[in-house]
């Protein structure tokens, strides 16, 4: 697509006097066309792209979807660790949840407690392989071997 020619190719590889050229916008009423999607966007009341911004986008929107309990009780949980700058952002909740008392950092419950005797922590790394060590009256190579003099 350039300057509102299309050509469309069957392959990539397909050369340019098999592929098919057809003009999607006449390259001369381009003004038209940029006053029309000026217009659908942000309306009559703008009339160039430097009148615009974002706040003035005038697109449909899509149809609300409603959530599952499920996903409200989820979502609830989630509701207090949003900062009050935002909130207004999101969609009001009930005020049993907005006066819902917030738990402090001191306050935990004993799900949450660390065990007295935390494990030895692991060394960073690969895992060294464990060697495998010999089993009572296994034969080894090391036996066919004298012992080295010195």
């Amino acid at each position: 697509m350039d300057q509102g020619v299309c050509t469309a190719r069957k392959t990539v590889d397909t050369p340019d006097e098999d592929a098919i050229v057809f003009a999607m916008v006449d390259p001369n009423s381009t003004d038209s066309i940029r006053k029309a999607v000026i217009n659908d966007l942000f309306g009559q009341a703008v009339s160039t792209i430097w009148e615009a911004s974002v706040r003035n986008v005038q697109l449909p929107r899509h149809q609300i979807k409603e959530l599952t309990e499920k996903k409200m009780k989820s979502l609830s949980a989630k509701y207090f660790s949003i900062s009050p700058q935002h909130l207004h952002y999101y969609p009001s909740v009930l005020d049993a949840v907005a006066n819902a008392p917030v738990q402090s950092a001191d306050h935990t419950d004993e799900t949450t407690t660390t065990p007295s005797n935390p494990k030895s922590k692991r060394k960073p790394g690969r895992p060294r392989k464990q060697k495998n060590k010999l089993k009572p009256n296994q034969p080894s190579i090391l036996q066919f071997f004298s012992p080295a003099k010195q």
